[in-house]
């Protein structure tokens, strides 16, 4: 029983780990190809299109809080490297489990004010296509959800290596 809750718990977690990724790399696919055809509409067709620039900008802004989270899955904000190379040991992965925590308080408190954000959103459209601009508002809540977990899951870890780092000096 406990080996297939821990299997099925690794499936979740790798599914997890890839998330971000898969999103923002499919987003990033959808804003090329609507760039694309906007440019061959104006050049060739010389006609504009009206729906690429705001699904262009829809899917960017979705990109950019997506990568906010995959920055703290690699450890690579709000935290000066250089600094950390100094330190080694217990007090590097401690510096690291305060500044995942520090930034876990960020991000809840930027959770609860794009969450704020969303609610107003959902009364807005967007100018060419009418879309409720809570879809953009969305992807803000998405992004510090989701970064909010991995400061979490980042200081946990920090805090299971000072525990390893422990047990291997006595």
């Amino acid at each position: 029983q406990s080996e297939t809750t821990e299997v099925s718990m690794k499936k979740l977690l790798k599914v997890f780990n890839s998330l971000e990724e898969i999103i923002a790399g499919s987003l990033v696919g959808v804003m090329c190809i609507t760039i694309l055809c906007q440019m061959f509409s104006r050049i060739f067709l010389k006609k504009a299109l009206l729906f690429s620039e705001e699904i262009s900008r829809f899917c960017y802004i979705w990109v950019v809080f997506l990568c906010i989270s995959l920055g703290e899955k690699k450890f690579e904000h709000f935290n000066v490297e250089v600094f950390l190379s100094f330190v080694k040991g217990v007090p590097n992965q401690l510096l690291r489990a305060l500044t995942s925590l520090f930034c876990f308080g960020i991000h809840l408190y930027l959770l609860y004010w794009s969450v704020q954000f969303f609610d107003f959103q959902k009364v807005v459209k967007s100018a060419a296509m009418e879309i409720p601009m809570a879809v953009v508002a969305a992807g803000m809540v998405l992004g510090f959800f989701l970064g909010s977990v991995r400061c979490l899951v980042n200081a946990v870890n920090s805090v299971r290596k000072i525990g390893d780092m422990k047990g291997k000096e006595e």
